[in-house]
This record gives structure tokens, sequence and C-alpha cells, in this order.
């Protein structure tokens, strides 16, 4: 018998990135192309963010570090496709601007729309798709393998060739104005530095939208028993081993602090019958006193990567303590039916235990600063069927 179902579908993923961090980072010009900033940026459309402090470093600096950073906000609006090419949307958001888009549904069964740096992309099942009359691609649905019953279309709506009056440009205007006709529910995100939602000059203001703030909330976890985080035996022959078998007793350590799980609090007396969890290496965890900082909403890779920046920017500074350590981990909004990207964790790990060697020269201080280490784990899912 032929295997007729996509073997992707059931498959999770988690790929590892182990590096340095950079001893300086720009505020204006981050790295985004370089782990862990890339890992933020391949995820544009993030629906919670969570941020993991030790408690001696959020009472000595979160208000530096929140100064830092502007408060996420986004608008929740109902409008038809028709309404992105309209004018005054068109020229000051895409042509102009800068805006995230994203449609309610769910990638494999609606009819889905996202939009970002100017290209839209379409998700359509094989009656729309025929009806529009767009150029696409077949996708996987997640379904059989070998069926064709759900396509993409990407409308780069930023090149030249993209004006009214243009045939290209008006065959789009006719698919929007007459297949696909349907008013739905978008999630509206302008990343200029000054957005405006209702001011009356605004476009999107005619669509009544309403606009949400994300505001942070925090969360003392109390006192957790925290495992060695160090990342110096990397450096070493048995690096390999150390990643395969550490790397994963870390990643479920977080996961359990992120929850909150009493399983790694200090005084957990669960019974071995009902939960088999261990600390990894018992007997060298330190007790800390934990505080968690979560956002909920729309939040776009620019301002978790403002975030990651600020908060790394002060572990850093000479005033910080060797010895501390954050961990950032982001849930994402899948857009595909399968491998759909499905977030992220960041740990910035404490400096290496071992002490650095002095130099001679006092010029070369700045370029031999100690680096902190790092390990980012991606997620990947399945099928959104699963």
């Amino acid at each position: 018998m032929y295997e007729i179902d996509d073997p992707d579908a059931q498959k999770e993923k988690c790929y590892t990135t182990i590096g340095k961090l950079p001893p300086f980072v720009d505020v204006q010009q981050p790295p985004v192309k370089k782990s862990p900033f890339s890992s933020i940026s391949k995820h544009p459309f993030v629906h919670s963010t969570e941020l993991i402090l030790p408690k001696e470093i959020y009472d000595a600096a979160w208000d530096s570090i929140s100064s830092q950073i502007q408060a996420p906000q986004y608008a929740k609006v109902i409008m038809p496709l028709s309404a992105l090419l309209e004018h005054d949307f068109f020229n000051t958001y895409i042509k102009t601007g800068n805006i995230l888009l994203i449609s309610e549904g769910r990638s494999g069964v609606d009819n889905v729309y996202t939009l970002k740096d100017g290209v839209l992309r379409l998700e359509l099942d094989k009656n729309s798709y025929e009806r529009a009359g767009l150029d696409g691609k077949p996708i996987r649905s997640g379904g059989r393998k070998h069926v064709k019953d759900r396509y993409a279309v990407e409308i780069n709506l930023r090149l030249p060739s993209m004006l009214h009056g243009k045939k290209g440009f008006e065959r789009i205007i006719w698919a929007f104005n007459n297949a696909l006709i349907a008013s739905v529910t978008w999630l509206f995100c302008d990343l200029t530095k000054s957005p405006s939602y209702s001011e009356e000059e605004a476009p999107i203001r005619k669509h009544h939208p309403q606009i949400i703030q994300c505001a942070p909330n925090v969360e003392p976890l109390g006192t957790l028993m925290v495992p060695p985080l160090y990342l110096s035996d990397l450096q070493t022959d048995a690096g390999r081993e150390f990643l395969h078998e550490t790397c994963g007793e870390i990643q479920e350590w977080l996961g359990l602090a992120f929850l909150n799980s009493p399983r790694v609090h200090e005084n957990d007396t669960i019974d071995p019958y009902l939960s088999r969890y261990a600390l990894p290496d018992h007997d060298e965890c330190v007790k800390t006193d934990l505080v968690k900082i979560s956002w909920k909403g729309l939040l776009p890779s620019v301002w978790i990567t403002q975030l990651f920046t600020a908060t790394l920017r002060q572990f850093n500074s000479s005033s910080s303590s060797p010895g501390v350590w954050f961990a950032l981990t982001s849930y994402a909004l899948g857009r595909e039916a399968v491998e759909s990207k499905d977030g992220y964790t960041i740990l910035s790990s404490p400096l290496n235990k071992e002490p650095t060697k002095e130099l001679p020269s006092e010029s070369s201080e700045s370029e031999e600063r100690p680096q902190r280490q790092f390990i980012c784990w991606e997620y990947v899912g399945g099928s959104s069927y699963s």
C-alpha cells in the first residue's frame, strides 16, 4: 500500500543553536541576521512573550530596561481585502509605511491572509483560488500528500508596478471585489516610530478599530531551584555529549519554570509515583527568587528585539554581576498548516566560572571583554490538524 499521508504532518522539531552574545549591541541597529536575533526576526506574528529574571535584577534594573522600550499596542478591525487597496490605506500604510496584518482563521482549513514588509500572502482553498484567478503555487495542507487542495498567493505590493491603473494591479482589485469579498477580522499593528490609530487623518479610523494596549503582567515565581546554567563545557572535547545530555535538561527546566510548576520549587514534595521528574544536578542547584514578566497580544518581532536588546545591554553593563542570567520565550501564531514556526526560547547564561586572564595591554581590554553564551531553541510544529 502506498503512503498517501504527509509524513511531516505529525513531526515536531526543535532546532538548537549555541553561541556567544555580542558584548555590545546597538539599539538602533541590532544584528538581526545573527542568532539569536535572527530567530526573533523569523517569527513576525507572536501572541505572547515571557521574560524570566532573578528578583534582585528585576528590583534593581527593570525600571531602566522598561524605559528603553515602547509599550506595544495593536488594533482589531473588520474589513474586506479590498480595503487594503484603497488609496489612503494603500499609500499610507503599505507604500510608504510599515504595518503587520494577520486575519482570522486556521491555516489548512480557512482562507487566511497576512501582510508583512509589503508582501500580501493569501492562503486559499481550491475553489477560492480558481475564482480569484491570481498566480500562486500549491502548498501542503496536512491532509493527503499528493492532493493539491490548498494554494498560496504572494503579492509584493511595494513593487513599482503596483499602482492604480496598471493592468496587473487592476486584476488584483477585480479579484478582491468579485471573488474574495468576505469581510474578515484583522489584527493590525503599525510599526512606525509614531503609530497613529485614532487620529482623524489615520486611514484605519474609518474601519472603527478597537485599540488594544499590551500591558506587562509581573508575576513573582517565588524561590526556585536553579540548576547550573554555565556553558563553559562546550569548549572541551565533551561538547557534543554535553549538547545532547544537558541542553535537553535545561530546556525542560526552563519550560517548567515558565509554567511556574511546583516541580522546580524549593519545597516540592511530590510523590515519585506521580511525577518522575528530577532536577538536573540537584546537588548543585541554587535557591533563587525569580520574577516572570509576560505580555499577550500581537507582538511584532521588532518590539521583541528591542526588549531582548535592552535586557542584554543591562546584563552586559559593568554594574551587572557575572553570575546573573535571563531567559525569554515567545509563542507564535502559526501561519503554515505543516511545519509551522511555533516559537522559540533564548537563554542568556551566566559568565563562565573560570577567571579571565589579564592582558598587559590596556588598549585590548575592551576587545577581550568576556562574552555571555546563549542557547536558542526554535520550535517547529507538525500539522494544524494534530
